[in-house]
């Protein structure tokens, strides 16, 4: 079976959910055998860089007309054969005309759910397009049971066609020792500080960081002021509204925004870590809890939306709207030595049930079910 894969997502968003569920596909695909793949790359892009050795790729120049763009990727299915043709970054874009099956990782709905924390454009994008997505999709792949509950509820899409596969951290996340790391984000990002909490994942308003402000300021008094709260991430319009809350809060020193951080320094970011904090409001799956479970990191979540399915019985659960109770947990996992070992085991625990193999697998049996 010859198959079509967008992996362009893997180079555009890679740092984000949707950029690592796509590069590990890609490169998880390229070492199943039995198919062959072709995977779309943006022009000009080295493909050595995704290991695609072994299977074809073909390049696509971006266009202001995405229909232009997206002619030209049909036509090159056709003449090159394919069988079915894999969209995993939503769909979006999706060409009208396809003479083979079709399959769509739709990742989440937040677009239906929080659209005020959507850029306008996506958001029109999305709102415009999903429905004829949905429809013309011969399948649906998405990354969590409460997300495909989302699909059906917001899109009357038939349970019996959407398949949950779950993501899973990349390889690169395991524990390491956290005096060295400490000394890499020491000279490298100049921070210092003990204990250093962390919180990784973006600044949209869904993601809560001003609960998280709110409630370092409440643990201020017993952390004391050598305490830092480090999040990195790209600039973000969201950034000086949480800088202006921090220093509200008299905590402007003691929190650190060091901007982007490469993929391949995430895992000293958490190596450095006492623990790790993500009290986001809605995810669809939740990647950054389960990368600092993967390091040995204590994790605390809140119990919304999908998380509590994902970092099930691995991380600390607590409630998105209460900053003093966040806080507590928080004073709970860096005081206590012997909560702080069990959470970090337990951590380590649950996250072995999530696999790139795993979930690469799954995916070729969606395909299989589509050939002749």
């Amino acid at each position: 079976m010859k198959i079509a894969v967008d992996a362009r997502g893997a180079v555009w968003f890679r740092g984000t959910g949707i950029g690592t569920y796509t590069y590990q596909l890609v490169r998880g695909l390229t070492r199943e055998p039995g198919h062959e793949f072709m995977f779309f790359l943006p022009e000009g892009f080295e493909n050595q860089a995704l290991d695609t050795a072994g299977s074809s790729w073909a390049p696509v120049s971006e266009h202001p007309d995405w229909q232009v763009e997206q002619a030209h990727m049909v036509r090159t299915m056709e003449e090159a054969g394919v069988e079915l043709y894999h969209m995993p970054q939503n769909g979006l874009n999706l060409p009208r005309h396809l003479p083979f099956p079709v399959i769509v990782t739709l990742h989440d709905v937040i677009p239906y759910i929080l659209p005020q924390t959507c850029n306008p454009s996506f958001l029109r994008r999305f709102v415009k397009q999903i429905p004829h997505i949905v429809d013309r999709a011969d399948m649906l792949i998405t990354v969590s049971h409460y997300s495909k509950r989302d699909i059906v509820h917001h899109l009357q899409v038939p349970p019996e066609k959407i398949a949950v596969i779950y993501a899973a951290p990349e390889p690169i996340y395991v524990p390491l020792p956290q005096v060295p790391c400490r000394e890499f984000l020491r000279e490298r990002y100049g921070i210092r500080g003990r204990p250093l909490i962390l919180y990784v994942g973006g600044f949209s308003w869904r993601k809560n960081v001003g609960l998280l402000l709110r409630a370092f300021a409440f643990a201020k008094k017993e952390l004391g002021r050598e305490a830092v709260l480090v999040m990195p991430g790209r600039a973000a319009p969201e950034i000086d509204g949480l800088r202006q809350l921090a220093q509200a809060l008299d905590v402007g020193d003691q929190v650190i925004f060091p901007g982007y951080v490469p993929v391949q320094d995430l895992p000293q970011f958490y190596g450095a870590a006492d623990v790790f904090v993500y009290p986001s409001l809605y995810e669809g799956f939740g990647m950054p809890p389960l990368e600092a479970m993967a390091c040995g990191v204590p994790t605390i979540t809140s119990w919304a939306s999908a998380l509590a399915e994902v970092v099930g019985e691995g991380a600390l659960q607590v409630n998105p709207y209460d900053a003093p109770g966040l806080a507590e947990a928080i004073l709970q996992v860096i005081n206590d030595e012997k909560a702080k070992a069990g959470l970090r085991q337990r951590g380590r625990d649950w996250v072995q049930r999530y696999s790139w193999k795993k979930a690469v697998k799954e995916t070729v049996l969606v395909y299989e079910a589509f050939s002749d």
